[in-house]
């Protein structure tokens, strides 16, 4: 093949790759957990925040998240418990460690959205120390979110609605999970070792 052709071949295979990219970037990408997700919704109007007491052992409703998490212990406050008129779910979430260790922070979740936010971190003597500049920020994968997506999938948020009162998400946790919750909480499914 002569070199002339060669190089018409080149330009011509360097056309069709550039069309094929430039079409390509005109395809909207897809999100299918988007799909159920309402981004037309107008921007969040917390309700004033007030923290919490701090837990006591008395309040405290055991959860389970499966086998990944084995050496801890989580927990929500229940008496902390409530669904605000702006549509989040609040909470202290207490983990306990078999080592003796122990973190308490007092959260939101918006189901609508599959948002978190943590408020305040508790310290040692029952007081809190608010988080610096707290904000919405998205619940990741089972594995890394670990006790918050179970307390999404399983308790406050089955089927990514909301719960209607913060008496059902009580119930939910004392029941061990929420009738409408899904079965694909890969944290559930996943034993330790494999």
């Amino acid at each position: 093949m002569s070199p002339a052709k060669l190089t018409i071949g080149a330009f011509a295979a360097a056309a069709v790759l550039t069309a094929l990219v430039a079409g390509a970037q005109e395809l909207p990408l897809r999100d299918s957990a988007a799909d159920s997700i309402d981004f037309s919704e107008k921007p969040l109007e917390e309700s004033k925040l007030r923290l919490p007491a701090a837990p006591k052992p008395a309040d405290l409703i055991r959860f389970d998240i499966g086998p990944l998490h084995r050496g801890f212990e989580h927990f929500v406050d229940g008496t902390t418990l409530s669904l605000g008129e702006d549509g989040v779910i609040r909470f202290t979430l207490v983990v306990k460690s078999d080592m003796g260790a122990s973190n308490v922070s007092f959260e939101g979740m918006r189901c609508v959205t599959r948002e978190r936010k943590v408020y305040a971190y508790g310290r040692r003597d029952g007081s809190w120390s608010e988080a610096r500049e707290p904000e919405w920020k998205k619940i990741g994968a089972p594995s890394l979110a670990g006790p918050i997506y179970v307390l999404y999938n399983d308790f406050f948020c089955p089927g990514r609605h909301g719960v209607s009162s913060a008496g059902e998400a009580i119930a939910a946790l004392k029941s061990g999970r929420h009738p409408r919750a899904s079965d694909d909480t890969p944290s559930r499914l996943i034993p330790l070792g494999r």
